[in-house]
């Protein structure tokens, strides 16, 4: 068993409301370190067609930013929840440059002016994890319920394909703007996506 996340792109309004309770519950204060992020992009190969797009750390089957960190920061539960201990991290931003879909944050000391006695570091890394307290307590993650259309889900990779017909796991074939990096495509996402349209442009001839 495996958790995963679910977005319909027909349904996303760009609303933020998923960023916005993200950062309201995880704590993660006014900034540009933002664990769940929201963009509009053109697609252009089907005709000039604006397509919303939100993700966070995908939560990868092979996550490239666990064998990246030398300090082993960065732990998969065997629900496939990606942590990282912020307690544990060292600020060698291997993870950062390992993840292809820039996951991972450093906070400023705008952002995070406080250090927690824990830490080793003033800043350590972090990221989305799924609230997995909520998981835990058989909730939702935040952003899943903050959502008004119902565009995003979370559970089981064996639920969501109940559910939503075998959707497609991201891939850089279709949803290329997603990956910040060209390495080989060996992570395998666990995000699902329905792939849509908000708003088509057409061009009025003068």
């Amino acid at each position: 068993m495996r958790y995963a996340f679910y977005f319909d792109q027909s349904k996303c309004i760009a609303c933020n409301a998923c960023t916005v309770s993200c950062k309201d519950y995880n704590q993660v204060n006014p900034g540009p370190v933002r664990w769940r992020k929201q963009e509009t992009h053109e697609n252009q190969s089907i005709g000039r067609v604006y397509q919303n797009f939100v993700m966070s750390c995908n939560h990868c089957e092979k996550p490239a930013c666990k064998e990246a960190c030398p300090v082993d920061a960065i732990v998969k539960r065997p629900d496939g929840i990606v942590i990282i201990n912020r307690d544990k991290c060292e600020g060698i931003t291997a993870c950062i440059m390992a993840c292809p879909f820039s996951a991972i944050h450093i906070a400023s000391d705008k952002q995070e002016p406080t250090k927690k006695e824990s830490w080793t570091i003033e800043h350590p890394a972090q990221k989305c994890h799924m609230c997995y307290e909520r998981i835990d307590a058989g909730l939702k993650p935040v952003c899943v319920d903050a959502c008004p259309v119902y565009a995003l889900d979370c559970d089981t990779d064996e639920n969501l394909k109940e559910k939503y017909g075998n959707p497609q796991r991201l891939n850089k074939e279709n949803f290329s703007y997603a990956y910040s990096n060209n390495d080989d495509e060996t992570t395998e996402p666990n995000f699902y996506i329905k792939e849509g349209s908000l708003l088509k442009i057409t061009k009025l001839d003068k």
